[in-house]
């Protein structure tokens, strides 16, 4: 997976994440490369280019002055249950910046893993690793993962899907999340879609203003995830 900036690449390195191959631009290695270079073992290739050429070459509109690929493998749908599941699963999310936002989030309020649904855009998408922060890294994060397979999983584990409507039956404050859950995220467009919807035990919605049609897909997982971690009595999660 190609990463880029010295902050994801630090957290790749904190992560225990292998490094395979580095580049800096001229400036970034006389900036970065006294406190990187010696972090990398000495299997990693490291390479130096032209400003200007390594500009071209990146995905951000403002280059940091180091890019990476890193060996990660994704993880298997096991790993992202645990002894007290909190799982999110992102159900048609396209914006990459969305999806990179949920899964830092996720990681954030203590979630055990984070799926992300066939038809959503790739978690390893530039602006996606880059909206995470780093999580990627920390997180199960599956990628690609059949509806079906999900739903079967989680009824194989106990854990029960709430599904965020924008007329949900049950108030967020009463969906009780202190149990084994999966939170179900939908685009903003068209929600979660009807095979998940008929699947969950429980549709609960964030009362907003009438004049406002929906939140960012983002921000409504940040809300469910945020009153996930006060049932469960997370430090902090009440202030």
């Amino acid at each position: 997976m190609a990463i880029e900036g010295p902050r994801l690449l630090a957290e790749a390195i904190r992560s225990g994440v292998r490094v395979e191959k580095v580049l800096f631009s001229r400036r970034g290695l006389e900036q970065l490369g006294g406190k990187l270079l010696p972090q990398f073992s000495k299997h990693t290739f490291v390479g130096v280019a032209e400003d200007a050429v390594f500009a071209a070459a990146m995905d951000a509109e403002h280059p940091q002055g180091v890019a990476a690929l890193v060996a990660l493998t994704p993880p298997v749908l096991a790993q992202a249950f645990g002894e007290r599941t909190l799982l999110v699963a992102a159900a048609g999310l396209q914006d990459p910046g969305n999806l990179g936002t949920l899964i830092r989030t996720a990681d954030a309020f203590g979630a055990t893993g984070v799926v992300v649904l066939a038809d959503s855009v790739s978690p390893y998408n530039p602006k996606a690793v880059r909206a995470g922060a780093g999580s990627l890294f920390h997180l199960p994060v599956v990628p690609r993962l059949p509806a079906a397979e999900l739903i079967a999983a989680c009824q194989a584990h106990g854990a029960r899907l709430v599904a965020t409507a924008a007329r949900g039956s049950t108030p967020l404050s009463e969906a009780g999340l202190e149990g084994p859950v999966c939170l179900l995220i939908g685009q903003e467009a068209a929600g979660v879609p009807r095979e998940l919807l008929r699947a969950a035990e429980v549709t609960v919605s964030i009362p907003i203003q009438p004049r406002v049609e929906s939140l960012n897909a983002g921000i409504a997982g940040a809300i469910l995830l945020y009153e996930a971690a006060r049932q469960r009595g997370l430090s902090g999660a009440g202030r």
